[in-house]
């Protein structure tokens, strides 16, 4: 499904998340609808890049979202969605809402060295209403292998990614007016992958921002597309996605 591989481009680990700078007054409204048979449906974009930073967006097909209720997922009790693309179920969606912070559950997978990496799923911050900036991740992978045989790689991680609010937003959507609330999540990782004795620093970061209003959720999300620089093999090209929420229907 478009919108959550997109979502696991930028990929996350687990998060040690704690709120820092309170903005105010005190905001203490829902942005996660967990009412079973609410649905969303969203227009999507995929970004291409090419190695020389040139962007293309490119339609994707629209998914709708339906909200199945509450389970336990990845440690967690949490609100699953499943996304439908073309009348078919593609995939679920995770989140939760403790007090004003809101996470998902993310797979950390994308490609180094032309081979998958897959770290597995992982829950992020990716939004406090009552913070002006948080600590979204500070985690290390203290090993990973990539590939196998002679096109094995191996490694340790270090991630940290931070949040921030970035202002209101009053947006329509689906003939409604909604002032939402903009985050900005910037994702610092960095690979160091063992070349002989040598150790090589593959710094990456990505950036993905996201709209959300009351009693609704998530009404936008972005990925921004870049171009990672690896000494010695080609630049790694990282696709970004757009997504927007057109229509919905929260369930009483």
């Amino acid at each position: 499904m478009i919108r959550s591989v997109l979502f696991a481009l930028a990929a996350v680990f687990v998060l040690s998340a704690c709120s820092d700078d309170p903005v105010t007054p005190s905001d203490t409204s829902s942005y996660v609808v967990s009412t079973k048979g609410s649905y969303f449906v969203h227009d999507n974009i995929t970004v291409e890049i090419t190695a020389a930073g040139v962007t293309t967006d490119v339609p994707s097909p629209s998914d709708s979202t339906v909200v199945n209720g509450s389970v336990t997922h990845e440690g967690r009790t949490a609100i699953e969605s499943i996304v439908f693309v073309n009348g078919a179920a593609s995939d679920s969606i995770y989140m939760t809402q403790t007090g004003s912070t809101v996470a998902t559950a993310f797979p950390l997978q994308f490609t180094v060295l032309g081979l998958p990496a897959d770290f597995g799923v992982k829950w992020v911050n990716i939004f406090d209403a009552n913070a002006a900036t948080w600590t979204a991740l500070n985690d290390s992978i203290p090993s990973f292998t990539i590939g196998s045989g002679e096109q094995a790689y191996t490694g340790t991680a270090k991630l940290l990614f931070t949040g921030k609010q970035t202002g209101t937003e009053t947006i329509t959507v689906d003939g409604k007016s909604v002032t939402a609330k903009k985050s900005e999540i910037t994702m610092n990782i960095t690979l160091y992958l063992n070349f002989g004795t040598a150790i090589i620093p593959v710094p990456i970061v990505l950036t993905q921002r996201y709209t959300f209003a009351p009693n609704v959720g998530i009404v936008r999300a972005e990925q921004v597309a870049t171009v990672i620089t690896i000494e010695g093999v080609p630049p790694l090209t990282i696709p970004g996605f757009k997504t927007s929420l057109v229509r919905y229907s929260v369930a009483n």
